[in-house]
């Protein structure tokens, strides 16, 4: 398998793509996080204690982490949690209005050749050894597959001129890999009639009319390429970066698809991913882990396939502003380094998300915990969201079975690719037929 080339980092984007195009782009990316800011608790600021501020999605970006963070390091920190588009715009254009970016390993083609993040050192990050080697290595165990697109070991390193190199490991880094996944299809059994194990089930036309595909460009694209390949009707050289070419067949087979009324929906948020399935709209759809959790809590059956040609990944981390400096630096790296120590770990885990640092997150979790969340066992008791909801029950066990047994086998990752620009102008084609 070809890697997907490293780029420059020079402060002209790839291809010649201009910082206004980007953010063309990026505004037409659909939002996948609820909008927040700031926190409605109050604590005492130690003497020497810093103020900064954290912007990224919902999936890390939650009031409760973030207070409990600014607890324990006693530095005031306030989180704001974005939509895709406006996250990706904020953090391209804005890096003086925030100083850490709970970002993500496939924006970094676009972040890092505009300078906007700085140099992370690995020598001031306590727990860097703990660190799996899913994001330093590309596999998790010594028989995973690394699979295409932007794995975070191909935009982690940095060489001695600061640009992105293959040939880690090295002192400093792009990002301090965090929270991550691996996502499929998410189906009602029920209504499938059948076991789907396959992304070519998401064209069957064994499910006309009830397929829901989800509507961010850049991870649509993925799943709808996934599932044309598949069905052995084009093979892709690089799913993670495609040419127009390849961009064009999907499109146009995506548009024949639609206006044969295959799709009830595309849909933009987790809400309606879970609505879509809890209403008996959909058969099947792209679908989140934690949204599989979500519509078995309101009691509809929900499984979350473990296709044969692997699962989709995605990988955040933390980033630091290229505009902090001195002692607001110095907090910085403490609320990094508090992330990597297992509580955030522990937290995430209850909503179906993994930790890089996974093996410190096991001391905040119970036994039953770490056996459901991280081995696939079958949960020894009822367990709860970070919340206190409970969500699983006794006896139930997590589908596509423990982590390593879900990053084995990771056909293709999260990514921007050369091309985006053109797929977006496309994907907004499919959009409208």
């Amino acid at each position: 398998m070809k890697q997907k080339s490293v780029k420059s980092t020079a402060t002209t984007p790839k291809n010649g793509v201009s910082r206004r195009k980007i953010l063309q782009t990026a505004a037409q990316a659909a939002t996948v996080g609820a909008i927040a800011s700031g926190f409605p608790y109050r604590f005492n600021i130690v003497h020497g204690a810093e103020s900064f501020r954290t912007i990224g999605l919902g999936v890390s970006v939650i009031n409760e982490i973030q207070s409990k963070a600014s607890k324990d390091i006693g530095h005031r920190i306030r989180g704001q949690a974005l939509g895709y588009g406006a996250m990706f715009g904020k953090m391209l254009t804005q890096n003086t209005q925030y100083e850490v970016a709970e970002g993500y390993y496939n924006d970094m083609d676009v972040m890092w050749p505009n300078k906007v993040w700085q140099p992370i050192d690995t020598r001031r990050i306590k727990h860097w050894d703990q660190i799996s080697n899913l994001a330093k290595t590309g596999k998790l165990t010594p028989g995973s597959q690394y699979g295409q697109g932007d794995a975070p070991f191909r935009q982690l390193w940095l060489d001695s001129n600061a640009k992105v190199t293959l040939n880690g490991p090295t002192r400093y880094v792009t990002m301090v890999p965090g929270w991550h996944n691996a996502d499929s299809i998410g189906y009602n059994p029920d209504e499938t009639g059948r076991v789907i194990d396959s992304w070519g089930d998401l064209m069957s036309d064994e499910f006309k009319g009830r397929v829901a595909l989800l509507n961010i460009p850049q991870i649509g694209m993925m799943d709808a390429t996934m599932a044309v390949e598949a069905l052995g009707l084009y093979k892709f050289k690089d799913k993670g970066n495609m040419t127009r070419k390849e961009i064009d067949f999907v499109i146009d087979y995506l548009i024949k698809k639609k206006k044969a009324g295959h799709f009830r929906a595309l849909w933009e948020t987790f809400g309606q991913s879970v609505q879509l399935m809890t209403s008996g709209e959909v058969a099947l759809e792209s679908m989140w882990s934690p949204a599989v959790t979500a519509i078995r809590a309101e009691g509809v059956k929900c499984i979350f396939a473990s296709p044969k040609e692997g699962m989709r990944g995605w990988h955040g981390g933390l980033a630091i502003s290229a505009k902090v400096s001195g002692r607001k630096l110095d907090a910085v790296y403490e609320y990094i380094n508090w992330w990597l120590d297992g509580w955030a770990g522990a937290f995430v885990a209850r909503q179906g998300y993994y930790m890089s640092t996974y093996k410190r997150s096991k001391n905040y979790m119970s036994a039953a915990e770490w056996d459901f969340w991280y081995e696939g066992k079958p949960a020894a008791t009822d367990l709860p969201d970070p919340f206190g909801t409970i969500i699983i029950k006794k006896g139930k066990i997590r589908d596509g079975g423990s982590y390593e047994q879900r990053f084995k086998k990771i056909a293709l990752w999260n990514s921007v690719m050369d091309e985006n620009s053109y797929l977006v102008k496309r994907w907004g084609e499919f959009k409208n037929a």
